[in-house]
């Protein structure tokens, strides 16, 4: 019997090299899943870069990667293989969504593709070949199918490779919330449950252990209990932790078994009463002076509106225009205009951009006017003010005279002067929207301009950077620090307060609708919180248990549906 998976192949046991060799195709057909398909006229491409760094700039939509390989039948009779009957395909980071087929069969899937699109491009592919979809000493066939929504695509980042499970791929560990949302509200013990299941033939003894950290890696408890896992069995455990305080906490459930010298974990953060986070406010005493002095330097801008209509990117209901515009400092930016070609007044909705997004026109069929607007140094506002290096949040963070947001914060409000000269629009109501980045860009334009009457943004970056980078670990802004002897750390931070929300928040006076994902760790959600109890306003999350940087699919349509009921009810 052997004590643990994953051991060492022998030479002549080697599972293939699977780094090279993929075959590619811009384009999406059923049949290409099949592995008797004749892909001999298809494109070389490598993995690890994206698809516009080989040839194919500019392109979004579907492709298709391909790769042929043999596997050595004496492979099959591998010890490990003999426990957990499959092999483990690892593809890396996929940007954004991907289908995979092994031998002509889906093996999985990762993200979602459109019309309910859902990207996932940060997260690491990992599938499972069953010993039936094998063909031992002759050709196997991958195919992946992938869908990139805008910026660069394909398999970007990344190893790729076949393995031998090892046991953390032989049980798992899954947290059941009972349909909750991971949030507990009442001051009252918190009770997690959790799964566990054995896909070995082999019954395991070990210990059960359960941990919490507070969420900048402060250990509250653990307990431990001796449990048994039955062969092809699943094992249900419960534990209760209590005299917590306002925050999140990471809860970690964990078997362990000496004898076979296996350590298997499953963590998951959830939120205790997190409408009480309180982070303390960082402002400097001429914070509101910087702001005004900003905004009146922007106002001193003639922003010289240009429209230049786009009629090949026209939809059935809306019109499109590219818009240039000079904002503070005088810097070029632009984004992309629909217009309804119906008469009347609309709602406008303004998209702002994640960090190095590239917003383009939607293709909405919605009542609204739309303005995808690229801040200075993405998309189409790279006139000026480069996208590479995307080092944004360290550009200028000597001063805050000059800091990147500075110029992004006002980048924003520009693109609202522009939507306020516009007749189609209902100028009651202006909603402002993104993701990340834009997340934060969405309550900052909120909290500087009173001429925005909604505000959504989603998994919101630059929230409260104290607490932020005390839960977070970042080491370019390490490196940053490092670089010149005259930097710090407190005076990193006083720079960074100027741009902080939660030194904005209480300025929104619009209703808010958030949206976060529990489990992220780009922006996490103590950060978030700390800014989103200091609106003063109308506010309501949508918070996610399982996303990480993201939010699910069904978001986008509860958005929608949230931003028409809040306009008809402005008069």
């Amino acid at each position: 019997m052997l004590c643990c998976l994953g051991v060492a192949l022998a030479n002549n046991d080697e599972l293939p090299d699977l780094s090279v060799g993929w075959k590619f195709m811009t384009g999406d057909a059923p049949s290409w899943s099949e592995a008797s398909l004749d892909d001999s006229g298809w494109k070389a491409i490598r993995i690890g870069m994206s698809w516009e760094r080989q040839g194919h700039a500019g392109y979004d939509g579907y492709a298709w990667y391909r790769l042929r390989f043999q596997i050595p039948k004496a492979l099959q009779h591998h010890p490990d293989f003999s426990i957990h009957q499959s092999l483990k395909l690892s593809l890396g980071k996929i940007d954004d969504v991907d289908q995979t087929w092994f031998n002509g069969m889906l093996v999985g899937q990762t993200g979602k593709f459109p019309d309910a699109f859902q990207p996932a491009w940060l997260t690491t592919r990992t599938y499972f070949v069953s010993k039936d979809l094998i063909r031992w000493g002759a050709e196997n066939v991958i195919a992946i199918r992938v869908y990139d929504g805008n910026g660069e695509g394909g398999m970007y980042e990344g190893k790729c490779q076949l393995e031998m499970p090892s046991w953390n791929d032989a049980i798992s560990i899954a947290f059941d919330l009972a349909e909750g949302n991971g949030i507990f509200i009442n001051a009252e013990p918190i009770q997690v449950a959790a799964t566990l299941e054995n896909a070995t033939s082999q019954q395991l003894l070990g210990h059960l252990d359960w941990s919490l950290e507070g969420d900048e890696g402060t250990s509250i408890t653990s307990v431990s209990s001796e449990v048994e896992l039955s062969a092809m069995g699943t094992l249900k455990a419960n534990r209760s932790f209590e005299n917590l305080s306002p925050g999140f906490y990471k809860v970690t459930c964990s078997f362990r078994s000496e004898e076979k010298n296996i350590t298997v974990s499953k963590s998951m953060i959830i939120g205790y009463e997190p409408e009480k986070i309180q982070a303390p406010l960082t402002k400097q005493n001429d914070f509101d002076k910087f702001w005004s002095n900003t905004l009146q330097s922007l106002a001193e801008v003639d922003p010289e509106f240009i429209l230049t209509r786009k009629t090949k990117l026209d939809s059935d209901t809306h019109e499109v225009y590219e818009v240039k515009m000079l904002s503070l400092g005088g810097v070029r930016v632009a984004g992309w205009y629909e217009k309804p070609k119906a008469v009347g007044t609309f709602p406008s909705l303004l998209r702002v951009p994640g960090y190095g997004e590239d917003m383009q026109p939607t293709g909405s069929s919605e009542p609204l006017a739309i303005f995808s607007f690229n801040v200075r140094g993405h998309g189409n506002s790279q006139e000026d003010i480069k996208g590479v290096p995307s080092d944004f949040w360290i550009r200028g963070l000597d001063d805050e005279q000059g800091y990147y947001y500075q110029g992004a914060y006002a980048d924003c409000i520009r693109a609202i002067d522009f939507i306020a000269t516009r007749s189609e629009v209902d100028q009651q109501k202006i909603a402002v929207t993104g993701g990340s980045q834009g997340g934060g860009l969405s309550l900052a334009s909120a909290a500087l301009d009173g001429r925005v009457s909604l505000c959504s943004p989603d998994i919101p970056f630059m929230c409260s950077w104290k607490k932020y980078f005390k839960i977070s670990h970042w080491p370019e802004i390490d490196q940053w620090i490092a670089a010149k002897p005259e930097r710090s750390w407190e005076k990193t931070l006083q720079t960074m307060s100027y741009f902080d929300t939660l030194n904005l928040a209480e300025r929104i006076k619009c209703p808010v609708l958030l949206g976060l994902g529990l489990q992220d760790d780009v922006c996490p959600p103590a950060t978030i919180f700390a800014v989103y109890n200091r609106i003063p306003a109308s506010k309501q999350y949508l918070a996610y248990p399982h996303a990480k940087h993201w939010v699910e699919a069904s978001h986008y349509a509860d958005r929608y549906q949230w931003i028409s009921k809040q306009f008809k009810t402005v008069e």
